[in-house]
């Protein structure tokens, strides 16, 4: 009985010393992206040729590297990214990022719009 308490002991103390390791290492690997912008990779774990969009210019197409083609992206402001066909949007907000996108809209996404879809 004692072996069996001492082992759930263990474990629960080695998650404890795991977890927030692994997490902070993840947090740790996004990159800044300038206050106003989305920043996207054409390549997971923001990795590839980049661009960045700035809310203060409006909507735009993607840039023919990133068409159908963002690997990961990181948003310092409200965003909304576009598909026009079929017609399909994905709100953004600031502070969102993901290091593997091209498995999902990112597959997708034509052109990106400032504020709200």
């Amino acid at each position: 009985m004692k072996l069996r308490t001492w082992s759930f002991a263990a474990a629960v103390a080695l998650t404890a010393l795991v977890l927030p390791s692994s997490q902070g290492a993840s947090a740790a690997a996004v990159p800044s992206c300038s206050d106003g912008s989305v920043c996207f990779w054409s390549g997971e774990n923001f990795s590839g040729s980049s661009w960045e969009w700035t809310s203060r210019s409006g909507y735009r197409d993607m840039p023919p590297f990133l068409h159908d083609h963002v690997g990961s992206a990181v948003a310092s402001t409200r965003a909304c990214f576009i598909n026009w066909s079929p017609v399909e949007k994905r709100d953004v907000f600031n502070g969102d990022w993901r290091s593997r996108y091209l498995g999902d809209f990112g597959g997708r996404i034509d052109g990106v719009g400032p504020g709200a879809c």
